[in-house]
């Protein structure tokens, strides 16, 4: 499949595809006398091919009276108005009509995904900072691989070459530079679609700045300075480490990268990198929940591994559309890794995650000073009751069960004798049945994994299996 001829005039003639459940849900707030603008931009929000569309009809409208552009969806939207949005936004073209090919449509949905994270990353990180623009720069990031979209669309071949380039590139980087001390080798997802688009004899500067100057899209926003005079460096710096910290996610949360990617967001941040770490992982967690009702892959189920030996892995072939003879490092394609301790716990974890019963689980490092810090936290609902360290001065049952390497269950039937011997957080938590579980490798202890909501049978069961690890 070749490009089509002129195809910077293709792109503006020919809208995105839109997601079913996201044009569902922009139609049925359309259907309001007087549709709620808010709610609309929470969908928009949602999907690129969308947020682009109505972001630049608006700018397209503006310059041509010679006014800035919009640069964010709420604005947008009030300049277009109700009557608008309502004769236009049903006339997207829906993806699942439009990509019946269902690797095509696979690499599409990635994306989308990849351009919503960076998006949701950007914006919290912003949010962090005390900034007022997180929203326009949050557009940005969003809007920022709309060529690979529409590479996606018109030529998936393309679109798996520029791929297959950008994770080679991330593994020769993380083989040969990984020590190194500047990121200026680090891979660039794209350079990659750069590469291969000159091939196809499009360069994709000049293509970025047609659709900008036709539509004034915030994919350059950074690039015109004078358009946005509030946004600085930073805002720039931020938006490009959000965009790799989502494509390097995609291997694997504790990839080399990712822990060299961490301290520069924790400078921009002005966080220790441990604070900016959490602030991420939170975000993730949080925005990976929301994914699963989309739905659309998110790498934030990726979060349980921890030193596993999967830093060159390739998400599954299904969530890319990409050939399994790319993806032979993964798991499923054939590996011959011997299992890690750091394999096994991940495993266990997604295992206990599974159990109706289970509603939190946080697994704590070796101790320092008498604390023991949290690493990962999974729960169901809510914030949760486990703490984010471990007091030991104040727990002396559960220093005896580090010591003695020894894996216990509190219920009803010994909570009342065993509890007292906690400190008053974990107290609280055998309410509703606590499993501590300290976790050694060849006899020296490496962690502590505690797992709140289970007793009797089923805490037995969960017992048993991390004796197994």
């Amino acid at each position: 499949m070749t490009l089509p001829d002129n195809w910077s005039e293709y792109l503006l003639e020919h809208p995105l595809p839109v997601r079913r459940a996201i044009h569902q849900g922009m139609c049925r707030e359309l259907l309001s006398e007087s549709p709620d603008f808010p709610r609309l931009v929470g969908w928009l929000r949602r999907d690129p091919a969308a947020a682009s569309f109505v972001l630049g009809t608006a700018a397209s409208g503006q310059r041509k009276r010679e006014r800035s552009a919009p640069h964010n969806l709420e604005h947008a939207l009030s300049l277009l108005g109700s009557d608008w949005a309502r004769n236009q936004l049903p006339t997207l073209p829906i993806l699942e009509n439009s990509i019946t090919d269902e690797a095509q449509r696979a690499g599409y949905l990635a994306a989308s995904s990849r351009a919503m994270r960076a998006a949701r990353l950007t914006e919290a990180w912003l949010i962090e900072r005390r900034e007022t623009s997180f929203e326009m720069v949050s557009v940005a990031a969003l809007l920022h691989n709309l060529i690979e979209l529409a590479l996606w669309r018109d030529a998936p071949e393309m679109a798996r070459q520029a791929l297959a380039i950008a994770r080679t590139s991330l593994i020769e980087f993380t083989r040969d530079y990984v020590e190194d001390a500047s990121m200026d080798r680090c891979f660039s997802v794209g350079h990659a679609f750069e590469t291969v688009l000159a091939e196809a004899g499009v360069d994709l500067l000049e293509l970025e700045t047609a659709l900008t100057e036709r539509y004034y899209l915030p994919v350059m926003l950074l690039a015109e300075e004078a358009s946005i005079p509030v946004l600085g460096a930073h805002h720039q710096a931020i938006l490009v480490l959000a965009r790799r910290l989502a494509f390097a996610s995609e291997f694997g949360w504790y990839h080399p990268v990712i822990r060299r990617l961490i301290p520069a967001i924790a400078e921009q941040l002005h966080l220790s990198p441990a604070a900016a770490w959490r602030v991420t992982v939170k975000k993730t967690l949080w925005d990976a929940r929301e994914f699963v009702d989309i739905p659309l892959y998110h790498p934030g189920r990726l979060l349980v591994q921890h030193d596993d030996g999967r830093e060159l892995l390739w998400p599954l072939p299904a969530d890319y559309g990409l050939e399994a003879s790319d993806n032979v490092s993964h798991a499923s394609g054939g590996t011959t890794r011997a299992t890690t301790p750091g394999r096994r716990i991940g495993e266990a974890i997604r295992q206990l995650t599974r159990f109706d019963e289970v509603e939190e689980i946080a697994l704590y490092e070796n101790a320092a000073q008498g604390r023991s810090q949290r690493r990962f936290h999974w729960c169901r609902a809510g914030q949760g009751e486990l703490p984010e360290t471990l007091a030991l001065g104040q727990s002396p049952l559960l220093t005896r069960l580090q010591s003695r390497l020894e894996t216990l269950g509190i219920d009803e039937q010994n909570r009342e004798r065993l509890a007292p011997h906690l400190d008053k957080t974990l107290e609280a938590a055998t309410r509703a049945g606590l499993v501590v579980a300290p976790l050694a490798v060849d006899g020296e202890l490496i962690s502590t994994l505690l797992v709140r909501g289970a007793g009797g049978d089923r805490q037995r069961e969960i017992i048993t299996a991390l004796d197994r690890i």
